[in-house]
């Protein structure tokens, strides 16, 4: 209701709400479709109503990252500046952290990449400091600032969140053709990655990072990336962990265009409902390329009748999707 503009009935329903954390949300999302439409007064007033100190400081956050992609960088400031101010007043530790956490990456999202860091680099908790760090190294790479991103990558400790912002800078490097210190932050991602002890949270990170690479158009790194995946997937030992993995390797390589080779994979997995959910994400990854016949035939494959029929449902969709695109190209 908020997002289609019907603020003023919006809220009169969102008062009415009995359960202040409830209704705080439900302020929050006015507040928010507000300020994306430009509303930034009405907004702001919106927003003191919410009691919740999470929900509040969280909305400041959006709220001034719209503001700011308006080009009202002093009033930015001054809504990025209370939105600080009231997340001290959360009561939990971890809750105030990811808030803070959030607040960086609305600073970033700006490009005001100093007060950024500045407030992730208090975050006491390392999950959010090294989220944090990552978002506003991938801001800065996007922003075509590398050196900057690759020291701030640095900072990192979690080598999950560590290889993956590296693989995202890497990206960037390489859309702006900056091809060799693309080649070379891949090849860091790929080393860091395999620091990570437990052997699923590495398979999967090598998996989306193969995925990425291969957009990239490095398809031999990709395939090392692929291999390496492979290897972790095979050293999980609890046999419903390993389904699992296969199968998101499987889908990366669908997503990577590498369907033959998602295919063996995919008809390697034990489980058969890992395997269904698999060859559904092969199927459409086929279909988004227009390979609509050999996505049919891989729903053949699929024992799940539950999701053979999504998949069909989702392949037919696709194509209605990719025959309206001609249609509008004529």
């Amino acid at each position: 209701m908020a997002e289609a503009g019907q603020f003023d009935r919006a809220l009169q329903i969102a008062q009415k709400i009995e359960d202040a954390l409830d209704r705080s949300w439900a302020l929050r999302e006015i507040a928010e479709a507000m300020a994306k439409g430009g509303q930034f007064d009405r907004a702001l007033q919106v927003v003191q109503k919410i009691e919740d100190a999470l929900v509040h400081s969280w909305a400041l956050a959006e709220i001034a990252a719209a503001i700011a992609k308006a080009g009202q960088t002093e009033r930015a400031n001054q809504a990025f500046q209370l939105a600080l101010q009231v997340a001290q007043k959360i009561e939990s530790a971890s809750d105030r952290s990811s808030v803070l956490a959030g607040i960086a990456i609305a600073m970033a999202e700006a490009s005001q990449f100093d007060r950024a860091l500045q407030i992730a680099q208090k975050i006491k908790e390392a999950s959010d400091r090294s989220l944090a760090l990552a978002e506003i190294a991938e801001a800065m790479a996007k922003g075509g600032q590398f050196d900057r991103a690759l020291q701030v990558v640095q900072k990192i400790e979690d080598a999950l969140v560590h290889s993956w912002a590296l693989a995202e800078i890497a990206a960037a490097m390489a859309k702006a053709g900056q091809t060799e210190r693309a080649n070379q932050a891949f090849q860091l991602a790929l080393q860091v990655a395999q620091k990570i002890e437990s052997a699923s949270d590495r398979s999967s990170v090598l998996a989306g990072i193969a995925t990425t690479i291969a957009k990239a158009g490095q398809t031999e790194r990709a395939n090392q990336a692929f291999r390496l995946a492979l290897q972790a997937a095979q050293e999980i030992e609890d046999a419903s962990f390993r389904s699992l993995a296969l199968a998101d390797i499987a889908e990366a390589m669908a997503k990577a265009e590498q369907f033959d080779r998602a295919l063996q994979i995919a008809q390697k997995i034990e489980d058969a409902s890992d395997r269904s959910l698999a060859l559904w994400g092969i199927a459409i990854a086929m279909a988004k390329v227009g390979q609509f016949n050999r996505a049919v035939k891989v729903v053949e494959m699929i024992s799940d009748p539950i999701v053979r029929l999504q998949t069909l449902v989702d392949i037919m969709v696709a194509k209605r999707k990719a025959g309206k695109g001609e249609a509008g190209k004529e």
